[in-house]
């Protein structure tokens, strides 16, 4: 009995690249077809010798294994022998697969390694490869080479590194996954190939309304529609998002125009290794534009203000005014005399930056408040009918900065439809257990900047068409002639 691979999993078995990876959807087929083409290569080279593995031993024995011999007996390959000693399935035209964990119980860096090293094997496959730490990956590229007895019988098998996962988000910076830096979408780093599969791919093997059922769970306008239903890298969401239904990209993200006279808000979240600038502006009708943004990528200061300031005068040449705040970082006073501390905040001070802070910035309660605060303006429209929170749909206009240079990632979208979850660990104020955003060094800090935007310039602050609503009422009521087509429009800004 054998399988029937079509499309992209007959590109994967007919593959010779170095090292692969395919990345897909769940229940699109990516493990059976990867499994398939280890025991094709056990079958057509005999002698060879190969690895199969997940991340973890207890994963490895209670989903790889059982699922490797059910294939094996499809494949009609099923009279091998099992060393549990040694962790090695082998069959009678000599190939050997050993299976096992690569996680190790030992805390010490020079045992981290222990199980691959010294592991003579040709061909290496890992499920679930999103799991794997970053240096056991590349250890793994060293370790194929064929066993010392086939290297003196002269034996030259096919070596292949096959990684299969879930897909990871599309972030290719420092900070990113590193099978988004090791295997770029385009393919353009030789010797290694990326392959993506949809729910779609696999619908020959899938009952005839499984489809339809995810499609149902993940729609279009879903953060994980990508990667559920399409397979494609992008926001890979873990934990429960605190926009979760909130957040409508058709609504929110979309086309923004930024008067001339406009006051621009800034926000600077630093401090972690991944520091964040995002720019806005508040209309006259009270909604809050978020214009754009950087994220530093394992970047200093030194490295990434320049880049803000660069930035900032290209996209808003003509605009005369900017406020800029900040999260407080241990500057205090003492008897009137203010102690300024050398602090990251003199660095942006030094920087030409002129921000106000809000001591109570950092409070969890306050974080809290906030968070209700945007998520108010998510659910309301202005009276001019506009939804009270943008996010400007230029991808130009939201950046990532890392010595490798500039690279386009939608990251305040991407926080408010999902990157921006609830920790499973609460918090005590007041003797009172509180939830808490989790702390990723990432969309956590996106999400700062606007919360210190919303704090700083926001709640509490009339628009400037509310002013002037609540102005010629009062004229009215008082008898005066209305001048208010006089008001500075951006009069609320100064309150």
């Amino acid at each position: 009995m054998s399988l029937t691979f079509r499309g992209v999993h007959a590109d994967i078995l007919a593959d010779l690249t170095l090292e692969r990876v395919a990345e897909g959807a769940l229940s699109s087929g990516k493990t059976i077809c990867c499994m398939w083409d280890e025991i094709d290569a056990l079958i057509a080279e005999p002698g060879i010798w190969s690895l199969f593995a997940r991340w973890t031993g207890d994963a490895t024995d209670a989903l790889l294994r059982p699922q490797l011999e059910q294939l094996l007996r499809l494949h009609d390959f099923a009279t091998w022998t099992w060393d549990e000693k040694k962790k090695f399935y082998e069959w009678p035209n000599g190939s050997r697969a050993y299976c096992f964990g690569l996680k190790t119980q030992s805390q010490d860096p020079d045992e981290r390694f222990g199980k691959i090293r010294g592991l003579p094997v040709s061909r290496i496959y890992i499920s679930q490869a999103e799991q794997l730490p970053e240096d056991i990956a590349s250890e793994l590229s060293s370790r194929m080479r064929p066993d010392i007895e086939a290297q003196a019988r002269g034996d030259r098998y096919r070596r292949q590194l096959t990684f299969d996962a879930n897909p990871v988000d599309d972030d290719t910076g420092p900070s990113g996954h590193w099978l988004a830096k090791k295997f770029p979408v385009n393919n353009s780093i030789k010797g290694r190939r990326y392959f993506r599969l949809s729910l779609r791919d696999n619908a020959h093997n899938l009952p005839p309304d499984f489809i339809e059922q995810q499609e149902r769970n993940w729609p279009p306008e879903h953060p994980k529609h990508k990667t559920m239903i399409l397979g494609e890298r992008g926001l890979a969401v873990s934990g429960t998002p605190i926009y979760e239904s909130l957040f409508d990209r058709a609504l929110h993200v979309r086309p923004v125009q930024v008067p001339s006279d406009a006051v621009l808000l800034e926000a600077f979240e630093i401090g972690k290794h991944n520091p964040v600038w995002v720019i806005a502006t508040r209309t006259p009708s009270g909604a809050l534009l978020l214009l754009g943004g950087l994220i530093g990528q394992g970047l200093m200061l030194e490295d990434f203000l320049p880049l803000v300031k660069q930035h900032r005068a290209q996209w808003f040449p003509m605009s005369p005014k900017i406020q800029s705040c900040i999260a407080p970082m241990g500057e205090t006073k003492d008897g009137g005399d203010v102690q300024i501390r050398q602090t990251l905040l003199q660095t942006i001070r030094r920087a030409g930056v002129k921000f106000q802070v809000n001591d109570t910035a950092n409070a969890p309660d306050v974080q809290l408040a906030m968070i209700e605060e945007i998520g108010g303006l998510l659910r309301r429209r202005t009276a001019t009918r506009e939804e009270c929170l943008g996010v400007n749909v230029d991808p130009a206009r939201w950046l990532t900065a890392s010595h490798e240079g500039l690279a386009p990632l939608p990251f305040v979208a991407y926080a408010f439809e999902g990157g921006y979850t609830w920790d499973k660990h609460k918090i005590s104020i007041s003797h009172k257990e509180v939830r808490q955003p989790t702390e990723d060094d990432k969309y956590a800090n996106a999400m700062h900047c606007v919360e210190n935007i919303v704090l700083n310039f926001c709640v509490g602050r009339q628009s400037a068409d509310e002013r002037d609503a609540m102005l010629r009422k009062t004229r009215e009521a008082l008898g005066v002639a209305d001048t208010s087509a006089s008001y500075s429009r951006q009069a609320w800004m100064r309150s």
